[in-house]
């Protein structure tokens, strides 16, 4: 006998010790059509959690960070996060990409975040 389990993630905002939180600021400064696009797709990572695969998510070569992928038009937005305890989503960092490959350099932000988080906000 087969169950289906619903499974809610939840996802959750990084927000830095001065109460900054980098990727609200970043998806309020698009336009209205990028946000609600960018929104869509958080919601479907939400909704859909580890199920939601390629070619929307991906994980980051030697990093626990993953990579949602949003194609508005031309352009190509990444928002980064990762998974923790209490199947919970947080999302670090966000950026438009303008490579072929995510730079390192943005990789970098994620990951200091991400420990940032954990130092401070694991339980």
């Amino acid at each position: 006998m087969c169950y289906i389990v619903d499974v809610k993630w939840e996802v959750e905002y990084y927000q830095d010790s001065q109460g900054n939180i980098p990727v609200q600021d970043f998806i309020r400064r698009q336009s209205d059509k990028v946000k609600a696009k960018i929104l869509k797709f958080i919601d479907l990572l939400e909704d859909l959690n580890l199920s939601l695969g390629q070619p929307y998510v991906e994980k980051l070569a030697d990093s626990d960070v993953w990579e949602l992928k949003i194609r508005h038009s031309s352009n190509y937005y990444r928002i980064l996060y990762f998974a923790t305890s209490g199947r919970r989503f947080i999302i670090l960092h966000a950026f438009l990409k303008k490579t072929d490959i995510t730079p390192k350099n943005e990789i970098k932000i994620a990951e200091v975040r991400m420990l940032d988080y954990e130092a401070r906000c694991s339980y």
